[in-house]
């Protein structure tokens, strides 16, 4: 008769033995999948560096991918995207540049950055006339190239805002000009820049972990262009555009020519037009009305528009290092940030002539292109009251309307 309490210990070592084998391959299985989601969740360089059509991320066939549907993002895209509500936008710092005597524009700038929450650092303008000739750098192939001091002046201030950021240890910095408008609803606007560059299809290199958590626009570019006057794109590579939806991009009307002939020249006509923004490798964007930069992308325009050489006004300067490939960046059609003009002498920072009259239309009667929604303009209504008004308004009490205010904010 066999012995069972052997059979019996053979039995129940087979089991064991096959419930750890079990385990074994079930973890191995779930590596597997997990690994592969990874991937999914990160970008085939060699397929988005040859791809050769536009990517709309909000068309049909990409609604259900990972960057249009909030509930596959994950908490680090979104909480980064999250980052555009703080009093930075996101960004190290966002730094502007005035002359000292525009005390009338710092007073406008803090006033509008306040209204949107959003906090300013000053850097000063710089007279141009009092850079000394030995500190403009020199360019042997430009000798005929002649700034103009407020050009040497524009230059300058700008090159201590680089300075600021490698001073300051930033990883980013957006720099914005003085006499600028940008939408009331910014925060939205640059939460939805976050999440396009989080998943940026037109990287040449993947993400850094740091990237992933700290880094609400990434940091593979240079010269992120978010207030140009003017624009072009990269010729030879028309197809390398990212477009995307936005409800707070202005309309056909109150979009600029440039900016419409931008759009088109990139594949997004007739009624993607006022519902679709873009982003696209920066070729040709002039003026410097509002760009963001990283901390190597300073040193770049250091390196390159100071210690190399200076070949004409800063912004056209950047330009032609963007084309000539010595930088790299990114813009965004239409741009976030417009001028604000009042018409007049105080339009420009250049003393008038003493014939000149300096009065213009002012604030009250300013405006900007480009832009949905103005700021100035909402603020304008946002801080407008009648005190006497509510004091005449008979049979209404201070609870009430306290209520009532407290009703329109939750409206």
């Amino acid at each position: 008769m066999p012995d069972l309490s052997l059979f019996h210990f053979y039995f129940f070592l087979t089991l064991a033995a096959g419930f750890i084998i079990g385990v074994i391959v079930g973890s191995y299985a779930l590596s597997q999948g997990f690994a592969s989601y990874e991937y999914l969740c990160t970008h085939d360089e060699q397929q988005f560096v040859n791809s050769t059509e536009v990517v709309d991320t909000t068309s049909d066939i990409a609604s259900s991918t990972i960057l249009n549907d909030p509930l596959a993002l994950g908490p680090s895209v979104l909480d980064l995207a999250s980052m555009a509500w703080n009093e930075s936008l996101g960004f190290g710092d966002v730094l502007y540049v005035s002359m000292p005597d525009r005390t009338d524009r710092q007073d406008a700038m803090n006033l509008a950055a306040s209204m949107s929450g959003f906090k300013l650092r000053l850097i000063d303008g710089v007279d141009g006339n009092s850079v000394s000739p030995k500190a403009i750098p020199d360019d042997e192939d430009f000798k005929w190239v002649k700034l103009n001091p407020s050009e040497v002046g524009c230059w300058r201030a700008h090159v201590n805002a680089w300075r600021y950021v490698l001073d300051s240890n930033l990883e980013t910095a957006l720099i914005i000009e003085d006499d600028i408008d940008w939408d009331k609803n910014i925060h939205k606007v640059l939460q939805d820049l976050s999440l396009q560059m989080q998943n940026n299809t037109l990287r040449r290199v993947l993400p850094t972990d740091h990237e992933r958590t700290s880094a609400p626009y990434g940091l593979d570019w240079d010269v992120l262009f978010m207030g140009q006057c003017n624009d072009q794109a990269y010729p030879n590579r028309r197809d390398l555009v990212q477009a995307y939806d936005d409800p707070n991009v202005p309309s056909r009307k109150d979009t600029e020519v440039p900016f419409l002939n931008q759009m088109a020249s990139l594949g997004i006509e007739g009624d993607d037009v006022g519902k679709k923004r873009l982003l696209s490798p920066a070729y040709g964007p002039a003026c410097t009305m509002g760009y963001a930069i990283t901390r190597r992308g300073a040193q770049r325009l250091l390196l390159h528009l100071s210690y190399m050489r200076l070949r004409g006004p800063v912004d056209l300067d950047i330009m032609w290092n963007l084309q000539d490939g010595n930088i790299r960046g990114y813009t965004v059609t239409p741009p976030l940030f417009a001028a604000w003009r009042v018409g007049g002498q105080k339009d420009s920072d250049n003393k008038p002539a003493p014939n000149m009259t300096i009065s213009g239309n002012g604030n009250k009667g300013g405006w900007s292109r480009n832009i949905k929604t103005s700021a100035r303009l909402a603020m304008v209504n946002e801080l407008a009251m009648d005190n006497w008004k509510d004091y005449m308004n008979k049979g209404t009490g201070p609870e009430k309307q306290i209520n009532e205010r407290e009703m329109e904010v939750h409206n």
